[in-house]
């Protein structure tokens, strides 16, 4: 766009808006309004061009010439920007309009307007002739109203002087390599650094292992060490130790060992159970969380002692290096709060607050910050921020002296759509590494013919599948979105029945086939809250059937349709009893059903007379019978999934998800009690699958897996942190 000089215009107009180009302003009736330098390079590139299609990978290159960012996440966030400056909406859009995978165009009138013309210098006056003038002698005071003002411009340059020379820029990001190939990494663990190595864990099926990879990249390597299910918490200070929490159930809270990197066997650190913890500055002691508590222990295991009570269950914990203050920070899950957030401690259990209250960027639904840990010696604290699902990496700066107590809010230095639990940052103060990925599934049914799965519903990535009775509907939950769908088992007249705000889990058919029940979380409640819902299955709202402070899960219709199964569990504090609840449908009206307070994941049998569960620890299977009222045990193993019963009740199915890489599928005689393997991940084709899960029962109670593909990998974030 050109004025009729030829020159390109510096002030552009449309509507009450005005941009001026060359001082990188938005006005509107002529007053600025605040945006951002991202956000106005993509409006000048729109008005540059009106009413053209300005793509993408121009918008791209002209953004971040010279940074690497989640380009498609930071240029939408750039266009929401000046849509919110331009009171403008995407969906009937007035000034800005989306091209989905394309790019934007502007599509109001844009006119130019000449910038005011520089003010004419007045004309020089003719020369008078020379008079005498008088040259009386100023009086003091005028001498000495100069010279103040004069220290006072000095005082005020050099002080200008001084804050220019003292600042800090902030941090940015330099580039993101990603440095395994393997796609076995877990996300959800911990990651640490000793500076030459990075310690993680990796996934074979149902096996969890420490694994160690150069700084530089490579081929991950297993740590010789045999124990069940690690997580690594924290490294000691001398680097030569691992903190790992370890243990074959899975309860919570697991006990805590000491690994040492170099060679050697674990050590347990006395009978301390947790399931966050962090060494003390010398290495001579730890704090670990156990519950809603921190406790602290001698690295000998001797001398462990509660420091304190929290509002909420504490994870991520980390101590502060000095030359910090001697302090703990963790991110703590508040029952009933959203989002959770970031607290400080001292080491003696006093002066609990929380960090940043009242902080929250973008207007997303806040899930929560957490995972921090101190970096470049201490300069920085790094931390995790989740924006419905968008992970983020935040910096914000320690070591505040004068002039510059407050350095403002904290800085984004990377956000991606993939999962990440852990930052570890290197010695070099340069880089930080993670564990990243994102779950990526396929459903697969079993076929006995050929012995082996194969792909169902393709191009699926789903878990949980529900058939309904006449099996001419199937239910199923995607993944990583949540989202509840009903569809022919051919992935005919598919259907959305719940929104992308909802967390579902779990779907269950009534007998009539009308209706769906399922667990789910809604958006805005607790990351610990769940509750039972039912939706019609042609589509419709959802009824909530309990409510917080409750955890209710793994609902199931009684083959008459009249009573419907959860499990029940109770948070801390919280008034109640746990264990499986009976409700009639009709009124709403539930009761506990005796002797199932230690139970969970339960299932009703086709024919009415018997309800299987496992307890809690799922290490073992439990028979209501309805006749005898009694529970009996009906199996055992490790890691024990949700139990499904054949359509003719004769059997029971089950899967053993930890403790054998190869997770096989079993099913026991309810006659007999005899245990039978049917299948394992040995008959998954795909050699990138690092595990799967029993999720349903097709026709002729054909198993239904959900496949997980391996695509997890450890990356560095190279940083420069002045």
């Amino acid at each position: 766009m050109q004025d009729s000089s030829g020159r390109a215009p510096q002030i552009l107009q449309f509507g009450v808006f005005e941009v001026d180009l060359l001082h990188g302003e938005l006005r509107k009736h002529g007053h600025r309004i605040k945006l951002q330098d991202r956000p106005f390079q993509l409006l000048a590139a729109l008005l540059e061009r009106p009413g053209q299609v300005v793509t993408r990978e121009e918008l791209v290159r002209r953004l971040w010439s010279d940074t690497l960012v989640d380009f498609d996440n930071g240029l939408n966030i750039a266009a929401k920007k000046v849509r919110a400056a331009l009171n403008d909406d995407a969906s009937t859009p007035r000034y800005v309009e989306t091209l989905p995978r394309r790019g934007y165009r502007f599509i109001a009138p844009v006119q130019f307007r000449a910038p005011a013309p520089e003010p004419v210098a007045a004309a020089e006056p003719r020369p008078q002739p020379a008079r005498p003038l008088p040259s009386p002698t100023p009086p003091p005071r005028r001498l000495t109203f100069g010279r103040t003002a004069a220290l006072v411009v000095i005082v005020f340059f050099a002080l200008r002087i001084y804050w220019i020379a003292t600042t800090v820029h902030p941090p940015h990001l330099l580039q993101v390599v990603q440095l395994t190939q393997a796609g076995r990494a877990e996300a959800r663990d911990g990651v640490v650094t000793d500076g030459s190595r990075i310690y993680f864990t990796q996934r074979y099926g149902g096996r969890w292992s420490l694994a160690q990879v150069s700084v530089e990249g490579g081929t991950p390597l297993p740590l010789p060490v045999d124990l069940p299910n690690p997580d690594i918490l924290d490294i000691s200070p001398d680097r030569s130790s691992l903190l790992v929490s370890s243990g074959a159930s899975l309860a919570p809270d697991q006990p805590l060992w000491i690994v040492p990197t170099v060679g050697g066997p674990p050590r347990r650190v006395g009978d301390a159970l947790g399931h966050a913890g962090a060494w003390s500055r010398d290495g001579r002691a730890i704090v670990f969380a156990r519950g809603e508590a921190l406790y602290r222990v001698a690295s000998d295991g001797s001398d462990c002692r509660k420091l304190l009570r929290l509002p909420g269950i504490p994870d991520s914990i980390r101590w502060a290096p000095p030359p910090e203050k001697d302090v703990l920070r963790f991110s703590l899950r508040e029952p009933g709060v959203q989002p959770y957030g970031l607290w400080e401690v001292s080491p003696a259990g006093s002066g609990l607050r929380r960090l940043l209250p009242r902080w929250n960027p973008g207007a997303a639904p806040a899930d929560g910050d957490g995972s921090g840990v101190w970096a470049a010696g201490g300069k920085y604290f790094l931390f995790r921020s989740l924006r419905g699902r968008v992970a983020s990496v935040w910096a914000m700066r320690e070591n505040r002296t004068f002039p510059r107590r407050v350095e403002g809010p904290p800085v984004q230095l990377y956000s991606t759509p993939l999962q990440f639990a852990s930052l570890a940052p290197g010695l070099d103060g340069k880089r930080v590494f993670f564990a990243a990925g994102q779950e990526l599934r396929e459903l697969m049914r079993y076929d006995p013919a050929h012995r082996q799965f194969l792909p169902f519903l393709p191009g699926v990535s789903a878990r949980w599948a529900a058939f309904s009775k006449d099996q001419r509907w199937i239910a199923y939950v995607t993944v990583p979105d949540g989202i509840l769908w009903r569809s022919r088992p051919d992935g005919a007249a598919r259907l959305q029945l719940t929104p992308p705000s909802f967390e579902a889990r779990l779907p269950r058919w009534s007998p009539d086939g009308a209706r769906i029940l399922f667990s789910g979380t809604p958006a805005g409640s607790s990351t610990t809250s769940s509750n039972v819902y039912v939706i019609p299955s042609t589509g419709g709202a959802p009824e909530s059937l309990t409510s917080p402070p409750f955890i209710d899960s793994g609902a199931t219709w009684s083959p008459s349709g009249d009573e419907l199964l959860f499990a029940r569990a109770v948070p801390p504090r919280a008034p109640g009893q746990p264990g499986l609840y009976l409700m009639r449908w009709q009124t709403r009206a539930a009761f506990l059903l005796p002797g199932s307070e230690s139970l969970a994941q339960p299932a009703w049998s086709p024919d009415a007379r018997y309800i299987a569960a496992t307890n809690r620890a799922r290490t073992q299977i439990f028979l209501f019978d309805f006749r005898t009222r009694q529970w009996t045990p009906l199996a055992a193993g490790v890691g024990l999934g949700v139990p499904l019963w054949s359509r003719d009740s004769r059997y029971l199915y089950y899967q053993e998800v930890l403790g054998d890489a190869e997770q096989p599928v079993f099913r026991v005689s309810i006659a007999t009690r005899a245990r039978e393997r049917l299948m394992s991940s040995q008959q998954i084709p795909q050699s990138n699958a690092v595990g799967y899960l029993l999720v349903g029962l097709g026709p002729g109670d054909a198993p239904i897996a959900s496949v997980i593909h391996a695509n997890t990998d450890i990356y560095a974030l190279e940083l420069e942190l002045p």
